[in-house]
């Protein structure tokens, strides 16, 4: 009796034991979003920002800098708490996160992908694409910047936005930051952390390897912007965690008393009034309809999709399109066209095993050891891309991109390989047949610079239906005209001598049109049916045509839009950072405008003192739009009153209908008592999500470029040791 008692205290003590690691690991994985709002129908607000993705959370945490009421709308919720961890990044990509937006079948490109149509995933969340993607630092090329700047001003040229690119970022990457001509082009004091590290896996070495033998040169920073080769991206990542315009700007703002987050709500028409952007119409979780005003601007960062089926709702956009589907025209403006982005194409190999591979046992220890301390393989992503010319005037800038991962044997990819990819169902089989028993690589060829163009148009005037997405992919043959050779380059990553001695070889599917062409035609063919977004769509309200090169709607007034619909061309490179940079040079150009404290009218007079409006969230009363009047409001009569009230530490206690519960969390609790409560709650989910849900889902969507195996994990201490050609192994590893 004794000894069981001592054996069930033993017990119990590691059951204990386990819990408190559990919990303290929550504290690692979570993030505290910001809290909802609750706001009255009629509210007025100084700003308000249509669109909670990378550049709304960007652009609404730098505008409540000001003394002005900022508004920041989104139609989804906060993210799920696996958004933090890198390696889950595609495992998001799932209808209840998503838009689940698809481009509409044109019978002549990605005919070998499911139905014809690609697949375009977009995050409905608070952090958007900048909650799911793959977290590369990149931003593209000075030549991208430069071609911007001849067509829409010198705002945009390649200086001018380079301090815009610094002004977000944290540089902490190691292989960077040890040579002062690199780190010099980087930010060091943002608030999104840019990292790296010095160690590579033996999947990153034998990439790194193979590529220089087929002539790539190895570039110590992806983003230098005077020489192209193979390298490894640097990532928007922190402490193992995700980093993003969400985390590290929104989530610190969020305490702000004049910044207001609403989720769950769908911005369904842009109230405009002589051709004045009044304020917006809003669909709520509940199916209620309410309206909130704009006292200086309405500014969209709804997305490449999202932000021309807004403007189209609210009669802005083609006079003929607006016309067939009987919505008042506000401004005639070729909203919706000059959709474009990174044409992709997948191609596969297998090799035997041992250059990613990766069991249970060793899914199971990273597990823990990511809970334990944010590192391992569950803290990486992506990280091998390789950039090539075809310009003999210019050998430095990129015309397409070779991007490498890795699958483990019996990966289990068949789901991924049909929800995420759209690939048919005989082409994923055959994947996941060949790697029940072979190691599968992917080599992701992409056109950089695509001339073809698609459009963006509503299906109807009904603001929940989805818009209709015509890619226009390859349908300037010119995009063609290279791709024969990029992906002969990368095949012959298959020759090279790592990948000879595994015993690697070409997936061949065998497409019923390309099988009787041959060279070149067949490879024209191959891209042309296997063609699929990179999820870098951009173009559809661009600066030049529909935007100004401020960022300001052509013939409305208050009204802006700053995401990468903004973008007149696609840069040399994943979009997420560029985004954020618009997001910043909108955020001053807005604050140039406002120039000086907002004056309060008080009647239709001039303006009189000073006074700032803090929106009361009870008023049940609709204002008359036409009149455009003021909310029930909290006015400040001087600006150090306000000044003073942003500091308070009782900030939340003074606008109890804020929250839930003043100063607390939703459950009312407050303190540790708070923090207690979520973990001791969270606990089972935790073990559930990592051990029993999560690790069969890895083998596809870790990013396959990373070994679990210690005795395989090579170690690089420096990347100085690529420019001599030299790979190291870790000690006592034959």
């Amino acid at each position: 009796m004794e000894s069981g008692c001592v054996s069930g205290a033993a017990v119990a003590s590691t059951v204990a034991a386990a819990l408190k690691f559990f919990a303290a690991s929550q504290c690692l994985l979570s993030e505290r979003w910001p809290p909802q709002a609750n706001i009255a129908d009629g509210s007025s607000f100084d700003f308000i920002v249509v669109g909670g993705g990378t550049a709304g959370s960007t652009l609404a945490a730098r505008l409540s800098e000001m003394q002005q009421t900022v508004l920041l709308i989104e139609a989804g919720d906060d993210p799920p708490q696996d958004s933090n961890i890198p390696a889950f990044k595609s495992s998001l990509k799932r209808p209840v996160f998503d838009w689940n937006f698809t481009t509409t079948n044109d019978y002549y490109s990605s005919q070998a992908l499911y139905g014809g149509v690609q697949a375009q995933p977009r995050a409905k969340m608070l952090g958007g694409c900048g909650s799911i993607n793959d977290m590369i630092y990149s931003r593209g090329f000075p030549e991208d910047y430069e071609e911007w700047a001849s067509m829409i001003g010198e705002e945009w040229s390649w200086s001018n936005v380079l301090e815009y690119f610094k002004k977000s970022e944290r540089l902490t990457d190691p292989r960077i930051l040890r040579y002062p001509d690199l780190a010099e082009l980087h930010g060091r004091d943002g608030e999104i952390e840019v990292s790296g590290s010095d160690d590579a896996p033996l999947s990153t070495q034998k990439f790194l390897e193979a590529f220089r033998e087929i002539g790539f040169n190895f570039v110590k920073d992806m983003t230098k912007p005077s020489s192209i080769g193979v390298g490894r991206f640097s990532h928007t990542i922190r402490n193992g965690k995700r980093a993003s315009s969400l985390t590290a700007l929104l989530n610190k703002a969020a305490s702000r008393p004049n910044l207001f987050v609403l989720k769950r709500a769908l911005v369904t028409k842009i109230i405009i009034r002589n051709n004045t952007a009044r304020g917006v119409q809003v669909l709520m979780g509940n199916n209620s309809e309410v309206q909130y005003l704009a006292n200086r601007e309405v500014i969209v960062t709804a997305g490449t999709f999202n932000t021309p089926k807004l403007l189209l709702l609210s009669g802005v956009g083609p006079r003929g399109h607006l016309t067939d589907l009987n919505i008042p025209l506000v401004v005639d403006l070729p909203v919706g066209e000059n959709l474009h982005d990174h044409s992709m194409v997948l191609m596969y190999f297998a090799a035997e095993s041992g250059t990613c591979n990766t069991d249970e046992k060793s899914l199971y220890m990273d597990t823990i050891r990511y809970l334990y301390d944010g590192s391992g393989v569950l803290s990486k992503t992506s990280e091998i891309g390789a950039y090539m010319s075809f310009n003999a005037s210019n050998k430095n800038v990129p015309d397409f991109a070779i991007y490498t991962s890795c699958m483990p044997v019996d990966t289990r990819y068949y789901e991924s390989c049909r929800s995420v990819l759209n690939l048919s169902p005989h082409m994923c089989s055959k994947i996941q047949e060949v790697n029940k028993r072979y190691e599968v690589f992917t080599l992701s060829v992409v056109n950089l610079k695509p001339n073809s163009r698609g459009r963006v148009q509503l299906k109807s005037a009904d603001p929940l239906e989805p818009p209709r997405i015509y890619s226009g992919t390859f349908s300037d043959p010119s995009d063609l005209t290279y791709y024969p050779d990029a992906i002969r380059k990368a095949l012959s990553i298959i020759r090279t001598s790592y990948f000879r001695s595994k015993n690697a070889f070409p997936l061949d599917f065998n497409l019923k049109n390309c099988v009787s062409l041959s060279d070149d035609e067949r490879f024209k063919c191959i891209a042309k049916n296997l063609a699929m977004t990179a999820w870098h769509s951009v173009g559809t309200a661009p600066m030049g045509t529909v935007l100004d090169s401020k960022l300001r709607v052509k013939g409305v007034s208050g009204l802006r839009v700053a995401d990468a619909s903004s973008m007149p061309k696609v840069i040399r490179g994943n979009t997420n950072s560029p985004v954020v940079m618009i997001a910043e040079r909108a955020a001053d150009f807005i604050k140039e405008a406002v120039g000086k404290p907002y004056h309060m009218p008080t009647s239709d007079s001039k303006p009189t003192s000073w006074k700032y409006k803090y929106p009361k969230p009870n008023q049940n009363t609709r204002p008359n739009i036409n009149n455009h009047p003021e909310a029930d409001t909290v006015v400040y009569n001087d600006q150090n009153s306000y000044t003073n009230s942003l500091n308070s530490p009782n900030q939340y206690n003074n606008y109890p209908n804020r929250y839930p519960a003043s100063g607390t969390n939703p459950n009312g609790l407050t303190g540790w008592a708070a923090v207690a409560t979520t973990a001791i709650e969270t606990v089972g989910s935790v073990v559930d999500s990592f051990i029993k849900v999560r690790i069969p889902q890895l083998g596809g969507l870790i990013a396959g470029s990373y070994s679990n195996n210690p005795k395989d994990a090579g170690n690089i201490s420096s990347t100085e040791k690529y420019d001599r050609a030299e790979t190291t192994t870790p000690s006592g590893q034959p």
